[in-house]
C-alpha cells in the first residue's frame, strides 16, 4: 500500500510517494531504517568492498545495535552461507582503536567472538573486521587484504518526488 504526502512549496505542489516495496533497491533487504545488500557472489578485500558499497551510495555495514546484529546473523544463517562477511569496522588508522569507516566513530555496540580482537593471525596485522561463519557470524579481526563476501548498508529511500 502506498502512502502519499503532499507538500506545498513556493513553486507549487510536490507529492512524495512512498511504497513499502520501494523503500529499498531491488535485491536489498529492509530492516529498521536501513537496506542491506548481502554480496554473496563476489569476494573482495576490505578496501575494495568499501569502495564497492560506496559506489552504490552505501557503506560497509555498521552494526549499531543488538537488534541489527541479530537480524544480520539471522539473514546469513537463513541463507546458509559459508563465507565470512566484511563489516565497516577497522583499526587501520590507529592500532587498537576500532572505528566505523564512514564516520570514524568508536562503536557503542560490539559482538566479538570470545578472545577477539586478537591481532595474531600469522603475525600479520589484523586491522579489519568480518562476521566469521565458523564463529556463528560473531566478529573477528582479520587481515584486510583477505577476500571475503561483504554486506552493504544504505539508508532507506524516503520516496520519490513526483511533480
Amino acid at each position: 500500500m502506498s502512502v502519499y504526502f503532499t507538500a506545498i512549496t513556493l513553486l507549487g505542489a510536490v507529492t512524495l510517494v512512498t511504497a513499502g516495496s520501494d523503500l529499498c533497491p531491488s535485491g536489498w533487504v529492509h530492516h529498521g531504517s536501513s537496506c542491506y545488500l548481502f554480496v554473496t557472489d563476489d569476494t573482495e578485500d576490505w578496501m575494495v568492498a568499501m569502495f564497492y558499497c560506496n559506489s552504490l551510495n552505501a557503506k560497509l555495514v555498521e552494526i549499531e545495535t543488538r537488534s541489527e546484529d541479530d537480524f544480520l546473523r539471522s539473514q546469513l544463517s537463513h541463507r546458509r552461507v559459508t563465507g565470512n562477511y566484511w563489516i565497516g569496522l577497522s583499526d587501520i588508522q590507529r592500532e587498537g582503536k576500532w572505528v566505523w569507516s564512514s564516520t570514524q566513530t568508536v562503536p557503542t555496540y560490539t559482538h566479538w567472538f570470545p578472545g577477539q580482537p586478537d591481532n595474531t593471525r600469522d603475525q600479520r596485522s589484523e586491522d579489519c573486521v568480518h562476521m566469521h561463519a565458523l564463529m556463528g557470524f560473531l566478529w573477528n579481526d582479520f587481515h584486510c587484504n583477505a577476500a571475503n563476501n561483504f554486506i552493504c548498508e544504505q539508508e532507506m529511500n524516503v520516496g520519490m518526488l513526483v511533480g
